[in-house]
């Protein structure tokens, strides 16, 4: 993943959202890696929201983002709540480091999944899962998708 700084503006894929209660057009940004979870029984396409960058107000509201965090996914068959117009690089300024799946702690299918990953290397620091570029924090590589931590210094699933 591309290094950033806070306070500056970068161009990011966005999902554009169509919502459905205001028929007004929202970009949301997003990690550009469209993927299944067949190991999470969840079949749907889907993107993760990228929170280390400035989301409207009401998006970060509706789609329950809390300091870069979020148990949302956008899907990309229309939903209940959107119609998923597509993605589209915008300029969006980029307001924190961190980001992330706000994954709940008692999901057994999660720690089953997790555990078959320990030991695993990350090649060039990218997660083995899907190959996502992983984010330092707090001395550990973390994957922003699905939460897999690494050792910093070895680069393995701990």
């Amino acid at each position: 993943m591309m290094s950033y700084l806070t306070g500056e503006i970068y161009e990011v894929p966005c999902a554009i959202l169509l919502w459905k209660e205001d028929s007004r057009a929202y970009f949301v940004p997003v990690i550009d890696l469209p993927h299944t979870d067949l190991a999470f029984d969840f079949p749907h396409r889907h993107y993760h929201i990228d929170g280390r960058f400035e989301i409207h107000a009401r998006m970060a509201h509706r789609l329950k983002i809390n300091d870069g965090y979020t148990a949302t996914i956008l899907v990309t068959e229309n939903s209940g709540l959107y119609y998923f117009k597509g993605i589209a690089n915008q300029k969006v300024k980029c307001v924190r480091m961190e980001t992330g799946l706000a994954i709940p702690s008692c999901s057994e299918k999660y720690l089953n999944w997790y555990a078959g990953y320990i030991g695993q290397t990350c090649q060039e620091k990218r997660c083995p899962h899907l190959g996502t570029g992983m984010l330092e924090r707090d001395g550990k590589l973390v994957c922003p998708l699905h939460g897999l931590t690494a050792n910093l210094k070895t680069l393995k699933i701990i």
